[in-house]
């Protein structure tokens, strides 16, 4: 069977048409994709404050001593750092590593030093800083407090 002129013109229109329309649900679908892709995330809690018992970490009891504790739903689900620098003292340190968000090693007290075990970034367990690369920027200081009477250290996440 052959087709006329008109009818292929016709099917040639359809088919574009369809094409189109199909295109431009999809370009209306897709923002509303990505909100509810974003809706479904984790909201990021911030104020949330966390006591911790300091008596309870013997690893805490002495200048430079440190602890990774995980707070659930908190700090990306990654543990915290925390260094005693000195009496009454604290340092509160994302692990997360600021080059490619791998988990950094616990310190090395001898060497004063926080490593990232996935691309050698190293940072200072005085403060957090970068002693060297690849990563560009320091770890991320979480804000906290310490109250010698109840011993007990909070951290505001």
């Amino acid at each position: 069977m052959e087709l006329s002129d008109s009818t292929l013109q016709r099917r040639h229109f359809l088919i574009q048409a369809g094409s189109l329309l199909g295109i431009g649900i999809a370009a209306a679908a897709i923002p509303g994709l990505i909100t509810s892709c974003q809706q479904n995330e984790s909201p990021v809690n911030t104020g949330v404050k966390k006591e911790v018992d300091i008596s309870q970490y013997p690893e805490l009891q002495n200048d430079f001593g440190a602890v990774k504790i995980s707070f659930t739903g908190l700090n990306e689900n990654m543990p915290v750092i925390i260094i005693r620098k000195s009496a009454g003292n604290f340092l509160v340190l994302s692990s997360k590593c600021t080059h490619e968000g791998c988990m950094v090693d616990d310190p090395d007290t001898s060497a004063k030093t926080i490593s990232c075990p996935c691309h050698g970034s190293k940072y200072s367990e005085l403060d957090g800083s970068v002693i060297n690369g690849p990563a560009q920027s320091s770890l991320k200081q979480i804000p906290s407090s310490f109250d010698t009477a109840t011993n007990i250290l909070t951290i505001t996440l």
